[in-house]
């Protein structure tokens, strides 16, 4: 799931290099540009978290780093063992947090490409998992009903409190 949600994450990217950096973004206290970095800062530390490795610089703005850093997580999770320590309490909400950005960064753009639904169901069925129980607080904004309960994408974006836009 983190290999296909980094996919997702650098196809947002391609769109949003030539995008008013101070677009409004569904993260309502983001622009484009802070979202970027987010997206690159939290994608250095997952690859930081799953390599073990001490916390480095963080990436400079823009996309050409966070798709850099994008790549460097894909290289890195290539590489991991499937049994290594940690890799799935790490990928795991990783895999939600560069899914559900790529949306943000494509709503941003005005790209209405959806995400992979092989990975939104997968991302359905492991979400009690991260977020049944939780305290939601600066992690993820409260869940909503989805509008097309029948729509799977619909359902994974209001369970992070995101709606899809309804159909014309």
């Amino acid at each position: 799931m983190l290999v296909q949600a980094s996919g997702a994450a650098l196809g947002s990217l391609g769109r949003a290099a030539y995008a008013d950096p101070a677009a409004p973004t569904p993260c309502t206290r983001w622009n484009l540009a802070t979202l970027v970095r987010h997206l690159a800062d939290s994608t250095a530390a997952t690859r930081e978290l799953l390599t073990g490795l001490p916390p480095g610089p963080p990436p400079r703005p823009g996309c050409t780093p966070a798709r850099h850093e994008l790549h460097h997580l894909r290289d890195t999770v290539w590489d991991l063992p499937r049994n290594a320590v940690g890799l799935h309490c790490v990928a795991l909400p990783a895999s939600y947090e560069l899914a559900l950005h790529a949306w943000d960064i494509n709503q941003a753009t005005g790209c209405r490409t959806p995400l992979p639904p092989t990975l939104v169901e997968a991302l359905l069925g492991y979400a009690p998992l991260v977020v049944d129980g939780v305290d939601r607080t600066d992690l993820f904004a409260a869940p909503l009903s989805p509008l097309r309960p029948d729509r799977p994408t619909d359902r994974l974006l209001a369970l992070f409190g995101r709606q899809a836009e309804p159909s014309p």
